[in-house]
């Protein structure tokens, strides 16, 4: 049985965990790990109730609000949920809610519970006025500004109608395989992007949000909600949604969701049974910390004990040198893991791991392998130490202040050309089918790669002496090749694996300067000035686009005929050249189409005004922008403000 002193020790351990996850999106420990003392402290409440610390943080929802954002008050409570991790769990909560109701039956619906962010999203007459974290439950922290980069969340819905609906951001595993080095793991990703001070910087994350709550008095069933904000425009699962009236099914529900959630592109770390109807869920209230009408069954977690054999050193393709755990090979959720990623220096230090140890790994979400923790110190363990040489060019390696990571700064360092050449090749940038890591890894080997342009020089007499290389798999591969000279210019740019450029940024450039040796040109103050490109991405692309190395790269692929272009279905120029700024707020146009349908004429948005600027489209409260175009107009530039219902002067068909 748990002492009063142990369980004083489960809340300090609790709180100091809450805050890293919560307050600093930087958890040390497991989600299991965590519920484990949860419950512990739990157990010791339930017992002794006259001994319940008031700061326990089972007695609280959430982090407090960070002090960097603006704070914001929420209409209703934002609560979290309780838990369930067995079968007896959930028949006990079906159970408390039939006798809260007093029925003897009820439906209930059963979710993936996404395992993001929590936010509440506020909309005036159909328009995204505000939007904030979960914070402590009742206080958030105001992050309209970076809910407004996520794409798939629309600004304006459907019908002109008030309304506060709540989600989960989150990151798509597919997305975050671009955030090489950053993140631990995509729910970290989120949680630190959503909470970046600058939107620029939010805006090359690839965001995403599902949406699971509305506030529609008329509607009286959870499910039909769902429908009706899929029609509104919201993004929700109402596919994987099922509704069950007893435990057995209900279980068999969250079960069912457990066995298929390999097939999401998105982390689930559970699922969400709610009573279905709408004033059930009010009759059944709330408790100081979560709602009484909805639980969390949380699956098994995915860890096993193995040794740590040893500690190596991976280099990716911008240089990064992450440490990597070399593992006696177990079985860890149907998989045989050997290796396992420890992230940095600055986690492994944390963790205290080292060699010899007996360690628990945990495959969350589908992700890489990753050690979390030491189960059972070697009495000979010995401590890992960074190389000061990169272990695959011998090349001294750098680790610069401001960032956690070490990197190998040579250009030239094979593992970062097999790596390059691996991300040129990939889906999301040229899509060059047929070219595997084993062939990469052997043509860079045997030094006929030295960089992605080298590609568009191979030929058969070099391909026919390697391994597992027949003539056919030559043929479709110099194919391959061949065709991903018509790949557009965004492609391109993101196969060149610029650091900090991602698949929203390259479309960005693609749609500014149209082709490659324009934007080589770009200079710094022209970067910044372009909405969605912040300077650290500038400052990248401006040291990439002076790097001899790199232009040198560029020649040859223009040698090749690899020189793509941007184009539109119904490219005009008749805006060639001239520069926007969008300021307030517009009624009548959606802000992305506008953008759009600027670029798409050759035209470029800004995010500055100044004397350069030849359009300022105008809405509702401008605020500053609109002062500082006017002034400059009475010093006699030819910039030109419009207003919304103007707009039609150079967009005749909008």
């Amino acid at each position: 049985m748990t002492s009063y002193k142990k369980y004083q020790e489960l809340i300090t351990l609790l709180k100091h965990h809450s805050h890293l996850y919560y307050d600093r999106d930087q958890p040390e420990m497991s989600d299991s790990e965590y519920d484990h003392i949860y419950r512990e402290a739990q157990e010791f409440e339930k017992q002794n109730p006259i001994l319940v610390d008031s700061q326990s943080p089972t007695q609280k929802v959430g982090g407090k609000p960070s002090q960097t954002f603006k704070e914001f008050k929420h209409t209703k409570p934002l609560p979290s949920l309780s838990n369930a991790f067995s079968e007896e769990d959930i028949t006990a909560f079906y159970d408390r809610c039939l006798k809260g109701l007093e029925k003897t039956n009820e439906l209930f619906t059963i979710e993936p519970k996404i395992d993001g962010l929590a936010v509440s999203l506020h909309y005036k007459q159909g328009k995204l006025e505000a939007g904030a974290t979960r914070g402590d439950g009742k206080i958030g922290e105001n992050v309209t500004a970076n809910l407004l980069t996520i794409q798939s969340l629309p600004k304006t819905l459907n019908e002109k109608i008030d309304i506060e609906v709540r989600g989960e951001v989150y990151i798509k595993h597919s997305e975050f395989k671009s955030l090489e080095g950053q993140f631990a793991n995509p729910r970290n990703a989120a949680a630190g992007s959503l909470r970046q001070l600058d939107s620029r910087i939010a805006a090359q994350r690839p965001l995403d949000i599902w949406i699971y709550y509305g506030n529609k008095s008329d509607i009286h069933t959870h499910f039909d909600m769902l429908q009706y904000l899929h029609k509104l425009g919201f993004p929700v699962l109402i596919d994987h949604i099922v509704k069950a009236e007893n435990p057995k099914d209900i279980i068999d529900a969250c079960q069912n969701i457990e066995n298929k959630k390999s097939s999401y592109d998105f982390g689930i770390d559970g699922a969400v049974v709610k009573v279905d109807n709408l004033e059930d869920q009010d009759q059944l209230g709330l408790t100081a910390k979560a709602p009484r009408w909805a639980v969390a069954y949380k699956f098994a977690s995915e860890t096993a004990i193995t040794t740590l054999k040893d500690i190596t050193v991976q280099v990716g393709r911008t240089g990064i040198l992450t440490p990597v755990a070399e593992l006696l090979p177990v079985k860890v959720s149907g998989v045989i893991v050997s290796r396992a990623t420890l992230h940095n220096m600055e986690d492994l230090e944390r963790k205290g791991v080292q060699i010899g140890d007996t360690v628990v790994i945990e495959r969350a979400g589908e992700v890489i392998p990753r050690v979390i923790k030491t189960h059972t110190p070697h009495p000979q363990r010995k401590i890992f130490h960074m190389p000061s040489l990169c272990p695959a060019c011998q090349t001294p390696i750098v680790h610069l202040p401001d960032e956690v990571a070490f990197r190998c700064p040579n250009l030239a360092c094979p593992d970062q050309i097999k790596g390059q050449i691996r991300h040129f090749a990939s889906r999301d940038a040229m899509d060059i089918e047929g070219l595997g890591y084993s062939i990469v890894d052997t043509l860079v080997d045997n030094g006929i790669l030295k960089n992605s342009a080298d590609l568009y020089s191979l030929n058969q007499p070099q391909l026919s002496p390697l391994e597992r290389m027949g003539d056919k798999s030559i043929h479709n591969l110099l194919i391959a090749i061949e065709d991903s000279k018509k790949k557009p210019l965004s492609k391109f740019i993101f196969g060149l694996g610029i650091l900090y450029v991602g698949k929203v940024t390259s479309e960005v450039l693609a749609q500014h300067f149209f082709q490659v040796d324009t934007l080589l040109k770009v200079d710094f103050e022209t970067l910044v000035d372009i909405h969605d490109i912040g300077e650290r991405i500038a400052h990248s692309l401006v040291d990439t686009f002076n790097n001899p190395h790199f232009l040198s790269m560029i020649a040859r692929f223009k040698e090749s005929g690899v020189d793509p272009k941007h184009t539109h279905p119904a490219l005009t120029q008749e805006l060639s050249g001239k520069t926007f700024v969008i300021t307030g707020t517009l009624h009548n146009y959606k802000r992305n189409d506008i953008e759009t349908l600027i670029i798409s004429m050759g035209g470029r948005i800004l995010s500055t005004v100044s004397k350069q600027l030849n359009y300022l489209i105008v809405g509702e409260s401008p605020g500053s922008k609109l002062d500082k175009a006017i002034a400059l107009q009475k010093k006699g530039t030819s910039m030109k403000i419009l207003y919304e219902a103007s707009l039609s002067e150079i967009f005749p068909d909008t």
